[in-house]
């Protein structure tokens, strides 16, 4: 299924997108909104890639923004980046068996 807001979640998400860039700015990793279906923005940096997408809950019409694993090589700078979104940024990460 096509997703009919690809590459149009600017304005939707520019408050995430900023909070992000403030909170990762101290890294040297470059954040960039997508034009891929259901894929607001990615994030990488050596070792890192990330990408950030709008989760809506089973029973909600408001939707927000969730980050997942994106085929980071390395671990331990993946789980610091997404210490400081969690922290810094208010984004969370979407559980998974990993």
């Amino acid at each position: 299924m096509n997703d009919p807001d690809a590459g149009k979640y600017h304005k939707r998400f520019a408050s995430e997108f900023k909070a992000a860039a403030k909170a990762l700015s101290g890294r040297g990793g470059e954040l960039q909104w997508s034009t891929h279906d259901w894929q607001c923005f990615t994030y990488r940096e050596p070792g890192v890639s990330l990408v950030f997408y709008p989760h809506r809950g089973p029973s909600s019409r408001l939707q927000w923004l969730r980050v997942r694993n994106q085929g980071s090589k390395s671990a331990e700078a993946m789980r610091e980046v997404i210490a400081i979104l969690a922290e810094k940024a208010s984004i969370h990460t979407r559980k998974s068996r990993h």
